[in-house]
């Protein structure tokens, strides 16, 4: 009886909003004119219309440290949950906490290994120059 009294007072209200969020969505979808113009498909750089060839080339010199942020964060905050484990007045609980320990490292040690090649790899720091076309068309300031 909890579990249904639990789904009626949080999952239906939820399931309720995200379905008329949809349907409202769907609605103003189907009342609206999506009719393209060149000026609604045109690449903009901080709401201005561009002048000149976009460049394709997208620096990833902080890819690495992103891996590396978001593989070690969850890990940590585990880690601080299981410090508050009285594992010294049980064994079973400092094996369970050791266990978890391990197998964090087993998993995170291949993706930070990755991850510090990446922020290692000296291409991914460089800028490349613009290209003479994309330079051509660019005014100067």
């Amino acid at each position: 009886m909890a579990l249904t009294q639990a789904f009626l007072a949080f999952g239906l209200p939820i399931i309720i909003f995200i379905g008329l969020t949809y349907a409202a969505y769907k609605i103003i979808n189907n009342i609206l004119p999506h009719i393209p113009t060149p000026l609604k498909i045109a690449r903009f750089e901080a709401a201005n219309i561009p002048s000149g060839l976009g460049r394709l080339w997208y620096p990833l010199q902080y890819y690495g440290y992103v891996i590396i942020y978001t593989s070690l964060e969850p890990f940590i905050v585990i880690l601080f949950i299981a410090s508050e484990a009285a594992y010294y007045s049980s064994f079973v609980i400092f094996r369970n906490l050791l266990i978890l320990i391990v197998t964090f490292i087993a998993i995170l040690y291949p993706v930070l290994y990755y991850a510090i090649k990446q922020a290692d790899t000296l291409k991914y720091w460089l800028l490349e120059p613009l290209t003479t076309e994309v330079s051509q068309n660019v005014k100067p300031a």
